[in-house]
């Protein structure tokens, strides 16, 4: 009876594998026309398939200089993707203490929303999107 138990739990475990346990690339382009900036048009999801995903855009791209490693959660179709980054600097040349971004992220529609918050101002920026599955990330920010 354990053993039978067991299997049911392993099939059940192997049915239940997240969205993101595949190993892929989601290239998104984002309207992100009211953001100021700190959205970028065009946002990158890779997926190791261990559970592990990273982020590439302009934004991170111009202040790290490669893609963060980002915090992933499945609910369904629906993947919630968050990630941080620090340093950056606005206009004024005034540095950011911490730039949290939140992505949301819809396997099935391929549809994606991303919400950007600091605590050094009051405002949050958006942007919402469409994205692709791509083989790899070659020449992907720039176009």
């Amino acid at each position: 009876m354990l053993s039978r138990v067991l299997c049911i739990v392993g099939l059940m475990s192997a049915l239940a594998t997240p969205a993101f346990a595949a190993r892929q690339f989601y290239a998104c382009d984002v309207d992100a026309k009211r953001s100021l900036g700190w959205v970028s048009p065009k946002m990158g999801f890779v997926f190791d398939g261990k559970g592990g995903v990273q982020v590439i855009d302009g934004v991170i791209m111009h202040f790290i200089g490669k893609p963060v490693a980002a915090r992933v959660r499945a609910q369904g179709d629906t993947l919630r993707i968050t990630w941080s980054i620090s340093g950056a600097r606005d206009k004024a040349g005034q540095i950011i203490p911490g730039l949290g971004y939140i992505a949301t992220l819809n396997t099935k529609t391929k549809s994606v929303s991303v919400i950007s918050k600091s605590g050094s101002f009051p405002q949050r920026f958006t942007g919402k999107g469409t994205c692709k599955i791509r083989k790899n990330a070659k020449g992907f920010l720039r176009g």
